[in-house]
């Protein structure tokens, strides 16, 4: 399985030299923050342990503490850092930045919520419905394919109705999916029942995925284009450890001993639940893109042009 990736990125790489222009000169006066990008690294990680093992250890086991405590403390020394550095990793202007601050909301939104449910499908698919891993394969690939056609078509979409009119339609197409999946998820559905849902949710998935890293890069000048990005994918990265860790504890709740049968039913409930939460999250989400304010793009600033004379034409 993993040769296959060889097969597909070996002509990929190779096509690189031919389509892809060549970079331009590097800026050479920029600096590369490395205790920035030590510190942030470094704090995220023990962050994301902490909240994927946290279920697994306990809360308040020491390993799990101290990983909090010192992830949360070295994105303090991160915040330091980035104060006082003459070319930090992470300009404190940008957050300054209402747009990008609710793109970074909107990010760590879509992966606590989209970005979970493929998860519990999985669960659900194996354990409840009994399919194999190559059926629970077979059972991703239409919401695979809408997933990649929202993405595909999302910018022409913010071009034609605007970036806030996209993300909220897209969010209330992928609420009402998350709701549709959870009322067919029971201990006794079919793949058939989950078929709309499945459609909902990738629409808005695939689109907002697009739309919320539009958003992001939305009144960045073009130098700041990649920082901006990078800030969201970090808060994506961040939503995905905290949305699952929370999920999971929902969807696990009740369970305790139970084996057989009965774990077999109680699991479906507790996914359909689940779901139901995800929809409630991107609701949530909907009313941050709806306090978000649109913003024009920010150019970087041309030197003045210089005035030509008219020549004996009439100017």
């Amino acid at each position: 399985m993993f040769l296959v990736n060889v097969a597909l990125a070996g002509p990929a790489l190779l096509l690189t030299f031919v389509l892809i222009p060549k970079d331009r000169q590097r800026d050479r006066e920029r600096k590369f923050d490395l205790p920035g990008a030590l510190s942030v690294t470094l704090g995220v990680t023990l962050i994301v342990v902490a909240l994927v093992e946290g279920p697994v250890l306990g809360w308040l086991s020491p390993g799990i503490l101290f990983s909090a405590t010192a992830g949360l403390a070295l994105l303090g020394v991160f915040v330091l850092i980035e104060r006082n550095s003459s070319d930090p990793l992470v300009p404190p202007r940008l957050l300054a930045n209402r747009s990008l601050v609710t793109s970074l909301v909107i990010a760590f939104m879509f992966m606590a919520t989209f970005g979970s449910v493929l998860y519990f499908l999985s669960v659900y698919f194996q354990e409840v419905l009994g399919y194999n891993a190559l059926e629970t394969g077979a059972g991703f690939l239409i919401p695979t394919a809408i997933v990649v056609a929202g993405s595909t078509t999302a910018g022409q979409m913010v071009t034609r109705f605007g970036l806030k009119r996209t993300l909220l339609g897209a969010l209330a197409i992928g609420a009402v999916g998350a709701v549709l999946l959870g009322l067919a998820i029971s201990p006794d559905g079919s793949y058939t029942s989950l078929i709309p849902g499945l459609v909902a949710l990738s629409i808005g998935d695939g689109i907002v995925f697009t739309s919320m890293f539009i958003a992001a890069g939305t009144g960045v000048s073009d130098r700041e284009q990649g920082i901006a990005s990078g800030i969201a994918s970090t808060g994506a990265g961040m939503g995905a450890a905290v949305g699952l860790a929370i999920l999971v504890l929902v969807a696990t709740a009740g369970l305790g001993d139970l084996t057989g049968e009965q774990l077999q039913d109680e699991t479906a409930n507790g996914i359909s639940t689940t779901l139901f939460v995800v929809a409630a999250g991107i609701a949530l989400t909907f009313l941050v893109a709806l306090s978000r304010r649109e913003t024009r793009a920010v150019a970087e600033r041309a030197p003045a042009p210089v005035p030509v004379p008219c020549q004996g034409r009439r100017c």
